[in-house]
């Protein structure tokens, strides 16, 4: 049974959410990932406003942990040198490597040149790219995962699969429907909902960025703001995506846009980014696919 609630915060909760990735202790932050040879990538947060702003600001950790167990304090300079756990180690720095092993893991099932993707997580414009995804969302309203745009109508939640096709099967029509009276009553009582789980937009969003699986230029494209470690957009992976995918070609597509919700899910934004990274190397769907399979082995780890 699919929830119809997206995963997060909702409307009425805190103005400001989300914040991308959050910077202090407790509230989510991300994993920073070390591993000889010396590399490191980090997650960038920013402060969403109201007015969406995104102030970009790099969170570096080093591996182990204060005497208090809190994370590492910030090196000086903002930088810090890369090591591997040796024996003896903090549980904490054992455990930030066995999350890299298990995404290196990961890497190496899909087929991923290993050198090509330490030099992609390094590459700051893939955290840009995640932050502008996120940035993007808010201004769409986005307050949780999954959200859907099927070009101009906003699905919020895991809806029904049936909901979904309906409306894919209305914009592969001539004329696609520019009023909610000709939607299922279902439908129309997600419209009746405050806010509303589904809406006529003016126009479609800006994908630019987004992993396409299809045509770009289809004339439905299916656009998917979703989390890696969120248990709804798993839950429509495995029940409504096999269904969408029976649809996808030259005039169906579905397009994926990184909202990692790191408050409630720390992992997702280091998830996000090996995505993004994978699909640098044309593997992003292999990928995806991965790590909503594998959601329950990675999610925890540190």
């Amino acid at each position: 049974m699919t929830n119809p609630e997206p995963e997060g915060p909702q409307p009425g909760g805190d103005p400001e959410f989300p914040v991308p990735i959050a910077a202090e202790e407790g509230s989510g932050r991300p994993v920073y990932l070390r591993r000889q040879p010396a590399w490191s990538y980090f997650l960038t947060p920013g402060a969403i406003l109201i007015a969406a702003l995104i102030i970009a600001g790099a969170i570096w950790w080093q591996p182990g942990s204060d005497d208090d167990g809190s994370p590492a304090s910030p090196a000086a300079g903002g930088t810090a040198a890369a090591s591997t756990a040796p024996a003896g180690a903090s549980p904490t720095a054992a455990a930030q490597a066995s999350l890299l092993d298990a995404f290196l893991g990961y890497a190496r099932t899909v087929g991923l040149d290993e050198q090509q993707l330490m030099q992609c997580l390094n590459d700051g414009a893939n955290v840009q790219l995640i932050n502008s995804h996120l940035q993007r969302g808010n201004q769409l309203g986005v307050s949780g995962t999954p959200t859907f745009f099927i070009n101009n109508k906003k699905l919020v939640g895991a809806q029904p699969t049936a909901l979904m096709l309906e409306i894919i099967e209305k914009e592969r029509s001539p004329n696609p429907p520019t009023s909610l009276d000709a939607y299922s009553p279902q439908l129309q009582q997600l419209a009746a909902t405050n806010p509303p789980s589904f809406e006529i937009l003016p126009a479609r969003p800006d994908l630019s960025g987004a992993a396409f699986e299809g045509s770009p230029n289809a004339r439905v494209v299916i656009a998917e703001f979703s989390d890696f470690q969120c248990p709804f957009c798993l839950r429509w992976n495995q029940v409504t995506l096999p269904e969408v995918r029976k649809l996808l070609g030259d005039e169906v597509a579905l397009a994926f846009l990184h909202f990692p919700i790191t408050q409630i899910h720390p992992n997702a934004g280091n998830a996000s980014l090996l995505a993004i990274c994978a699909g640098k190397q044309g593997k992003f769907w292999e990928m995806h696919d991965l790590l909503f399979a594998r959601q329950q082995e990675w999610g925890n780890l540190r």
